[in-house]
């Protein structure tokens, strides 16, 4: 039987992504995306090399969902653009 991956939190979420819209929370968390999915995304979504960053979430669908989620949040690029 193949173990299950940790689920990710609410606050782990928030945590990762900062402090963004309830329903973009609760779909990042409807992904299935584990701790580690969910800040590769982060981490492709604020990547200087776009190719190589679509390359890296295209292996995972989950991450690939969240990537997408955060890339489609005005709120989350504009915090990302401030920093």
């Amino acid at each position: 039987m193949k173990p299950e991956r940790p689920l990710i939190t609410r606050d782990e979420v928030i945590h990762l992504v900062g402090d963004l819209d309830d329903s973009v929370i609760v779909a990042i968390l409807r992904t299935g995306a584990s701790y580690v999915e969910v800040e590769n995304a982060v981490r492709w979504a604020t990547d200087d090399t776009a190719d190589i960053g679509k390359q890296k979430r295209e292996s995972n669908p989950r991450t690939e969902a969240v990537y997408d989620l955060l890339m489609g949040d005005p709120n989350f690029l504009g915090i990302e653009r401030e920093r």
